[in-house]
């Protein structure tokens, strides 16, 4: 089945930040577009929702929502622009979640950015306790849910929540 974007501002039902529109005019001028660009409709308005899921799962954003019944984090009260002149307003999704949203769509359809991430995934192959040195099998190392270029593009709005730490047996040799 087909996925309709609904970006109404404080709705109940709202899936995205972005609008196809807002997205494709942010790849414009993306260099790194292709992926974008090769991708049908359906397949760009689906990484827009799951884009604007995950920043809502892994952005603690600054400030309330406006009310109890939007389904999106966005609009909020108790937020200030970049530099901190003048509030966001309160009717609005800001341009730079728009923006951040349509960046980690754009990964999205280039790799799964959500699978698990452990330990064994990560590829931790050795660990030396003695001045310290860790190994890791590159082929194996996972990538962040969020990126760091979508995160600095909202760091003043909110930051990437924080994961419990791992622990790891560790063996004397």
């Amino acid at each position: 089945m087909a996925v309709t974007l609904d970006t109404t501002i404080g709705g109940a039902s709202a899936n995205a930040y972005c609008t196809l529109a807002e997205a494709a005019t942010y790849h414009e001028s993306h260099p790194y577009a292709t992926v974008w660009e090769d991708a049908i409709d359906d397949e760009r308005n689906r990484a827009i929702v799951t884009a604007t899921r995950l920043l809502d799962q892994h952005i603690g954003w600054f400030g309330w929502v406006v009310n109890s019944v939007q389904a999106r984090q966005w609009p909020r009260v108790g937020c200030i622009t970049r530099g901190g002149a003048y509030p966001v307003l309160s009717t609005v999704v800001p341009e730079d979640v728009k923006r951040a949203t349509a960046e980690l769509a754009r990964q999205l359809l280039a790799s799964d950015r959500t699978a698990d991430s452990d330990v064994e995934t990560q590829g931790l192959t050795s660990l030396t306790a003695g001045s310290v040195a860790m190994t890791f099998d590159q082929a194996r190392v996972k990538v962040k849910v969020i990126p760091d270029a979508v995160a600095s593009m909202i760091d003043y709005l909110g930051t990437v929540k924080a994961r419990t730490a791992t622990s790891v047996s560790l063996a004397r040799m």
